[in-house]
């Protein structure tokens, strides 16, 4: 039994030792152009998920979600945000050069209810270069844009179009 429960103990602490001593080596890749690993990917998109639903207060969108507020979200939206996370069927090239990549919302929308949306903004997401934008955007801007966002895939015909719809440059 001994022997057991010293194998456990060491199968656990040995690849935490070797993944300390590897970025103290500085044999883990740094650069910013690497595509992540997605060991990498999927602790960091646990994390923000498991911190987003525990952390965030889960509030009331005062913010009615009206056809024409969707729509304001929208233009807020493509002011702020489509720079890093990108237009309907147009990737943000600027989005595609932080580590680890900014979500474009087109593909892969944040399916995340709009209080955790809004908590994100507010406070930024860390190691990620989002920034929070508390006090820099009135908070009801950022329930518009949260709004916008958790109904991304089932937006009224009209905002749906809109969408669909980038302005050209």
């Amino acid at each position: 039994m001994r022997r057991f429960f010293l194998g456990f103990v060491l199968g656990l602490i040995l690849p935490i030792l070797a993944l300390l001593v590897a970025a103290r080596q500085g044999w883990l890749s740094v650069s910013a152009s690497a595509r992540p690993p997605a060991w990498e990917t999927w602790i960091a998109d646990m994390a923000l998920d498991a911190g987003a639903a525990r952390q965030a207060p889960r509030r009331q969108n005062p913010i009615p979600a009206t056809e024409a507020e969707l729509l304001a979200g929208l233009k807020l939206y493509r002011n702020d945000c489509a720079g890093c996370h990108g237009d309907f069927g147009k990737p943000a090239d600027w989005g595609s050069r932080f580590y680890p990549r900014v979500p474009q919302f087109s593909e892969d929308p944040p399916r995340k209810p709009d209080w955790q949306i809004f908590w994100i903004i507010q406070n930024g997401v860390r190691h990620s270069g989002m920034g929070g934008w508390a006090g820099q955007v009135p908070a009801a801007d950022i329930w518009r844009m949260a709004a916008f966002l958790a109904r991304l895939e089932k937006l009224p015909p009209a905002v749906a179009a809109e969408w669909r719809n980038p302005p050209r440059p």
